[in-house]
């Protein structure tokens, strides 16, 4: 598991340039049946392209060595990762059965700096959006971002309309990773896939310095982030049950 955690927490566009594979070449099939089961439940939230993304897509499969579809849907579940295209920094064609607190459809025709909008904090990370899009979409660079939160929602999707359990303590609670990764192609087409890992809390704070860390980069969080993340109770649970 990578820990991406840091102290103080930050908001920002924290990304390195990657070399290795942006997905898993052999999907787990766990991941390929919880994507139909949110496509089947949240459709119209979690997938939508715009009228011109359909070759977008093509390209997407072409580049993955996936079966040819430009249907983003149909080639989403071909991967254990939810996708994305953007073009130019806007996005182009989504399919997130595994969103973080927000609806996906909603982001498409969006850019970098309008989709980070709600985001506590989030000066810094819209500031370098311009910056950002550029890099990202030059063609053939590949570029790897981690972000991580506690959630007491067990499940790999964080869909807003998923009610979650009040957590009476750090087992009901659950540390959630993206492993997000961008690889650039011509025309300023910038392909995105995010795999989303779940551990059980209680185990990742088996490790000391793990626990420690996170509980101090929880405490360094601002209440803006805090809310943004739905981290207040949390926050304050662990830190009482931590004592």
């Amino acid at each position: 598991m990578v820990f991406p955690v840091k102290v103080p927490y930050t908001v920002s566009a924290d990304i390195s340039k990657y070399e290795g594979e942006a997905f898993n070449t052999a999907p787990d099939l766990y991941y390929l049946h919880q994507k139909q089961a949110q496509l089947s439940r949240f459709s119209h939230d979690i997938v939508s392209a715009d009228e011109q993304a359909g070759s977008l897509v093509k390209r997407m499969a072409d580049f993955a060595g996936k079966t040819p579809t430009e249907d983003i849907r149909e080639l989403a579940l071909q991967f254990e990762e939810d996708l994305a295209i953007l073009q130019h920094g806007v996005l182009k064609a989504i399919c997130f059965c595994f969103p973080s607190g927000f609806k996906p459809s909603e982001k498409l025709g969006l850019n970098f700096f309008d989709m980070h909008l709600p985001v506590g904090d989030g000066e810094r990370l819209r500031g370098a959006s311009e910056k950002v899009t550029a890099l990202i979409s030059r063609e053939g660079a590949c570029f790897r971002r981690y972000v991580w939160t506690i959630t007491s929602l067990q499940g790999l999707s964080q869909h807003p309309d998923l009610v979650r359990p009040v957590p009476d303590g750090i087992s009901d609670l659950w540390f959630r990773t993206e492993t997000q990764t961008t690889i650039g192609l011509s025309d300023g087409v910038c392909l995105f896939f995010v795999k989303v890992n779940m551990y059980p809390l209680a185990e990742v704070f088996q490790e000391p310095f793990k626990k420690t860390v996170i509980l101090e980069s929880l405490a360094s969080m601002s209440d803006a982030v805090a809310d943004y993340k739905n981290l207040q109770f949390i926050r304050s649970l662990l830190s009482h049950q931590s004592r």
